[in-house]
């Protein structure tokens, strides 16, 4: 039997609530090891024991997700009436109150499926808003059958790089967010282990690889690192990186270089295998079993292991490769940060540049709508000493203890790379105040001044209870933790003079805006002041 972690509950409230609220599309954001397979479970189940006559169906790209879902289902809810919809499993039901299905087995049999009261999407990211491919006429049959369909995606990376958040914008997907999990939140709650990361000191030489559809040319990609002496000098660091660790799952540019890195680590005398899209179904099965039970400890792969994959023992992801897609970079490094006894972090090794390109995971800028140019590169550096990677504001590499020189302030080129962010303050609240804000064709919220003795400008916060979807959740979420019961704008402002009032703030300043958000809250007990106090995040 599952057992709900406390945010898995608050975002299937969340997800119940929206619906209630005439939401009929949205998206549960939830980094990979957040246990987005228990969210869908624990939905299931309410849905079947409420609403007996509701028909589920679960839509996913991979034949490994189907089972895995399924399975946490049957654990969690072991009376579900569960069928499975799949050519690669070798089944194809239609009639079952809950059914797992493959989008490329399911979507040119749409009708069969009858009457679908919930779609379930997991790894929605993959969803494309053109209606021509295989989710577009799958959702638009759907629909035919039930113009009341309500569809939930859940995903870590809620993005795509030419379409941007697949809830903003023209016309977008979905129609908003039901709830959103942080992965700084999840790391410091315990539930997922840290990363910390090193650049190669050979990289992938991009000077002539073009750009096609948005990510690198991926034939001129695979030309440009499958060269024999960055394969030696990159499998030299892997190896000698992880001799303390059990497992290495390495990104690769194509079949060739996935099998030329397999080679050069066996000529060192290592077990490894390698897996691609065309390894035959039973093969790539028994490889995964091996692997997951340490019978070898490398593994190569070419796009087939980014996503679903769930291996909590990997210890070590080596990015032989480079993209310009945050998506896919956080849905790499995602494959290292579940937690496994013993393990208490996950090592990057980034021979692409990605994390100079793209970032602090926790902290990914993705495409936007409205965004039309680049954020730019992210603000962190690499020690030249043990090449470990921290944010620009550390002075000291936390690894090697190099001092790093001062920055010449007419330079522009500094060296930037990262993993978790580090730019983060705590401050000591001295007064809050609370008042109306109105905004002309917007429901009035509360806004919420917290003054420090930081600055004599106050740090905002607002609780928009009057808004549907997530910000009404993050405003609840707000006000249970201050011991509060108010559910709307007016109930706030007359209780809030009595809620627990947070100590402290954690602040850190967004790229895109300029501006300062309020990260988490640092709360008292309710009775004495110097009792263990409760840290709460709002993962932005």
């Amino acid at each position: 039997m599952i057992t709900l972690r406390e945010y898995q509950q608050e975002a299937v409230n969340a997800f119940f609530n929206g619906v209630r609220s005439g939401q009929k599309s949205g998206i549960i954001c939830a980094p990979t090891g957040s246990g987005k397979s228990a969210i869908m479970a624990a939905i299931c189940k309410t849905m079947q024991e409420t609403y007996p006559s509701t028909k589920i169906l679960i839509a996913t790209h991979a034949y490994e997700l189907i089972e895995q879902d399924a399975k946490t289902l049957k654990n969690y809810f072991p009376n579900a009436d569960i069928g499975l919809y799949s050519a690669g499993l070798n089944q194809k039901s239609v009639n079952n109150k809950v059914i797992f299905a493959g989008i490329q087995s399911a979507f040119r049999h749409s009708f069969e499926f009858g009457k679908i009261d919930l779609l379930i999407v997991d790894e929605s990211h993959r969803i494309n808003q053109k209606e021509t491919t295989q989710y577009g006429k799958f959702i638009k049959n759907l629909k035919v059958a039930n113009p009341n369909l309500v569809i939930l995606g859940l995903s870590a990376t809620p993005y795509r790089m030419k379409e941007g958040l697949q809830y903003e914008g023209e016309d977008p997907l979905f129609d908003g967010l039901y709830y959103d999990i942080s992965v700084i939140d999840l790391i410091k709650q315990g539930y997922l282990c840290p990363v910390i990361s090193k650049g190669g000191i050979d990289q992938i030489d991009l000077t002539n690889v073009h750009i096609t559809a948005g990510d690198y040319n991926i034939k001129e990609l695979e030309s440009a690192a499958n060269k024999p002496e960055l394969t030696k000098t990159a499998v030299n660091e892997i190896i000698e990186y992880s001799k303390s660790r059990k497992s290495v799952l390495i990104f690769t540019t194509g079949i060739n270089h996935a099998k030329n890195v397999c080679a050069e680590i066996k000529s060192r005398g290592y077990e490894c295998r390698t897996i691609t899209g065309k390894t035959p179904a039973g093969e790539r099965e028994k490889i995964l079993t091996d692997y997951k039970n340490e019978k070898f400890k490398f593994l190569t792969n070419v796009n087939v292991l980014t996503t679903g994959f769930d291996n909590p023992k990997i210890d070590v992801i080596a990015l032989l490769i480079s993209t310009k897609s945050c998506a896919k970079y956080v849905q790499m490094v995602g494959r290292g940060m579940r937690l496994a006894p013993n393990k208490t972090d996950c090592l990057l090794l980034d021979f692409g540049s990605n994390v100079i390109r793209h970032g602090c995971i926790d902290e990914i800028i993705p495409p936007h709508k409205k965004l039309k140019s680049s954020p730019g590169d992210a603000p962190v550096r690499e020690c030249p000493t043990c090449h470990t990677i921290s944010h620009i504001s550390i002075n000291i590499c936390p690894e090697c203890g190099f001092v790093f020189p001062k920055k010449d302030p007419h330079d522009s080129h500094a060296y930037e790379g990262a993993v978790i962010s580090t730019d983060r303050e705590w401050l000591d609240v001295e007064e809050i105040n609370y008042t109306r804000h109105m905004k002309t064709g917007k429901p009035d919220s509360v806004r919420i001044d917290f003054y420090t003795n930081k600055r004599t400008k106050p740090y905002p916060f607002w609780l928009l209870l009057e808004y549907p979807g997530y910000p009404k959740e993050r405003a609840r979420k707000y006000i249970r933790m201050c011991k509060g019961k108010a559910i709307t704008t007016d109930d706030a402002l007359n209780e809030a003079p009595q809620w627990l009032q947070p100590k402290r703030i954690e602040i850190k300043k967004n790229k895109e805006t300029g501006f300062y958000e309020i990260l988490s809250f640092d709360m008292p007990e309710e009775t004495e002041i110097e009792r263990p106090q409760t840290l709460m995040s709002f993962g932005l």
